[in-house]
């Protein structure tokens, strides 16, 4: 059996739920869903909650928000099946052999990556920023995620067998957005759990607005330096394997920390307003990020940085 684990946060799941039970009712495929709200506002638990009165659904709501990693950990503490499926809740399934197609890899791996993409560009353009950035930096053939399986991860769709996934589990120490996929990408590593991806996508439905992308880009560039500082003796295999370290590190070392600190000081509200603007620059994005690593490396980090 598989178990398809969502942590629901402010988002309608009926139509994603809907799917695979229908999919998995049509190969006649045993499989549970398990759906825990993260503390959502009502509108959204009223409109999910109904989703509970199916057998194969378990519904349970939070009274407070534990975050992404922990209720992560939650569903799989509870989930029965011998897999897991995890599904963030803010994506659509559009190929009818979804499901099909990660059983019949099953045997394959203990770990299975489906991939992500994204639908027509928005219209609105406060959503052009999260479209396009993910059109350019996520969307990657599984051939070409293949070449660096571990770095290649994400958490948003993936199958893994129940006992390898509690044997390594989420880091709880991660808080807010970001970077959770990155560690447990590298505990995968460590244990030397093979990972397949494969062409299996869930489309990626909810674009934040570009006020909302920045704020979670700067949550998640925090956690990748808190990933540095969890993991010391991973430092150059990370900085090897995430371009955006990799950048930072050459900067580091010709010396352009300072002149980074200072755009980022100076100049952060005129790159903000390239970001929200109807043509958002994916490499002022890429640029941001550096000053925002630029601007941490002075508040703790550094000891554990250099080359």
């Amino acid at each position: 059996m598989i178990s398809v684990c969502i942590p629901v946060y402010n988002f309608d799941v009926t139509e994603l739920v809907n799917e695979l039970l229908a999919q998995a009712n049509r190969i006649n495929y045993p499989i549970e869903i398990l759906l825990f709200d993260d503390h959502s506002h009502s509108y959204f638990r009223k409109k999910n909650e109904p989703l509970g009165l199916n057998s194969k659904v378990n519904y349970l709501e939070f009274d407070f928000n534990i975050g992404r990693s922990k209720i992560r950990n939650r569903l799989a503490d509870v989930a029965s099946g011998q897999w897991l499926l995890f599904l963030d809740c803010d994506v659509m399934v559009d190929d009818p052999n979804y499901l099909k197609r990660y059983i019949d890899n099953l045997p394959n791996a203990k770990v299975i990556c489906g991939g992500r993409k994204y639908g027509p560009k928005p219209f609105r353009p406060e959503l052009l920023l999260r479209w396009k950035y993910g059109v350019y930096r996520e969307c990657k053939s599984a051939y070409i995620r293949q070449m660096t399986p571990y770095s290649s991860f994400i958490s948003g769709n993936f199958v893994i067998e129940t006992e390898t996934f509690q044997n390594i589990r989420f880091n709880e120490e991660l808080s807010g957005y970001g970077h959770e996929d990155t560690l447990l990408g590298i505990d995968l590593k460590r244990n030397q759990v093979d990972i397949l991806h494969i062409d299996n996508p869930t489309i990626h439905m909810g674009l934040d607005s570009c006020k909302e992308f920045i704020e979670k880009t700067e949550q998640g560039v925090s956690n990748l330096a808190k990933i540095l500082q969890m993991t010391p003796c991973m430092r150059k295999e990370l900085e090897k394997s995430i371009t955006l370290l990799k950048v930072f590190r050459f900067l580091r070392m010709i010396g352009l920390l300072l002149p980074l600190r200072w755009i980022s000081k100076v100049y952060t509200p005129f790159i903000r307003q390239n970001l929200c603007s109807k043509r958002p620059s994916i490499l002022i994005m890429d640029f941001y990020k550096l000053t925002i690593l630029a601007r941490l490396y002075t508040k703790g980090w550094r000891k554990i940085s250099q080359p």
